[in-house]
């Protein structure tokens, strides 16, 4: 009942706004020559292959690709050191909010390098792109605790979203929004959502292929109250932003709402192998690769009783922590996440699951 009501008053809001709002100026697309990650309209002081650069590494941003995201941004600081935005895009790719992840000191010796930038006055910049950089300062003023920055920083994403309307300070603030401290992700307050997902909403209408408009509306239906909202993007996200691992594993956010279980395997099938074509391609360590779907992907054997294939994903775990140490790497995750599938695989063994200890 509750869940209906909702859903209307959501529906509702978001027609409202369409009728009663004129949308923003036609955005011109921009794509990457070599990734499929969406579509975005991002203009900055500077162009050429400096401001392309640039572009793919928001796309992958948008996708939490952090680790692509931060080759291109650093990649554009390179062609022209005089680039603003390209340190504060790498800044960002340190901050993950709805992982509850931040690397306080690479972010704050990103934004040390383009203060040196800026006091040799060889910086070009808009007003809106200093507001986009004195934002992202909030999220490392190691003066406040996280839940100061980031209600300052969403906060001051709300105001240049307000003084700059475009899809990507709409996207942005958005996800701010999010992350909020007292934002309840898993049971949110129709007063609380209603306002994001409505922008949400009309950005996804307006570029249907903008990865952040469909990625934070999946995460903002991620709920057993809305979860059924968030089948049309989920599906349109994975398809359009299929270079990321983690575009093509957010779908299964929503499957696993609706009890989709074969939906939920079938994502972080392509996810998995997506990460691990991209470690391989790209000559990354082993640890590189998109633990988070594997582990969903486990998971979802386990609910479905696929003891097997549960098991197999065990012994991988276990050759590929042997086969890090072999290459003298920091096997990061791989550790944790196998210690973590062995004890959820012996708590489903004490129901009669089979053994798993070859």
């Amino acid at each position: 009942m509750h869940t209906r009501k909702y859903c209307l008053l959501i529906t509702a809001f978001v027609s409202f706004l369409f009728l009663g709002i004129q949308n923003l100026s036609a955005q011109k697309n921009a794509a990457p020559d070599k990734l499929s990650l969406g579509s975005i309209n991002f203009p900055t002081s500077i162009s050429g292959e400096a401001q392309k650069e640039f572009l793919t590494g928001v796309l992958a941003l948008h996708s939490f690709w952090y680790p692509e995201a931060r080759d291109h941004f650093q990649k554009a600081q390179q062609l022209n050191p005089k680039f603003a935005m390209a340190y504060w895009g790498e800044a960002m790719t340190y901050d993950h909010p709805l992982w509850e992840q931040h690397d306080q000191q690479s972010g704050a010796k990103v934004l040390q390098q383009l203060d040196q930038q800026v006091e040799n006055g060889s910086v070009k910049w808009s007003e809106r792109e200093k507001k986009y950089v004195a934002a992202v300062r909030t999220l490392y003023n190691d003066n406040l605790d996280m839940d100061e920055r980031r209600d300052k920083y969403s906060q001051a994403m709300k105001e240049l979203y307000e003084q700059h309307p475009s899809d990507e300070t709409l996207a942005f603030w958005a996800l701010s929004a999010l992350s909020k401290p007292d934002y309840n992700y898993s049971n949110p307050d129709a007063r609380d959502i209603v306002p994001i997902v409505a922008k949400l909403e009309q950005l996804y209408k307006r570029n249907p292929k903008h990865p952040g408009g469909m990625h934070y509306l999946i995460h903002a239906y991620d709920n057993d109250k809305f979860a059924e909202m968030g089948l049309r993007p989920a599906r349109d996200y994975s398809e359009v932003a299929y270079s990321s691992s983690h575009a093509i594993h957010m779908p299964s956010h929503i499957f696993k709402q609706l009890e989709m279980w074969d939906k939920v395997i079938e994502s972080n099938i392509r996810a998995w192998d997506a990460s691990v074509a991209w470690q391989q391609k790209t000559n990354r360590p082993l640890k590189d690769r998109d633990y988070h779907s594997y582990r969903w992907l486990f998971e979802a054997y386990l609910e479905v009783d696929n003891f097997d294939k549960a098991c197999n994903i065990i012994q991988n775990m276990k050759q590929l922590k042997t086969k890090a140490e072999k290459r003298g790497e920091n096997p990061g995750r791989i550790s944790s996440s196998l210690e973590n599938f062995k004890n959820q695989y012996e708590e489903k063994a004490g129901d009669g699951a089979p053994s798993c200890s070859g």
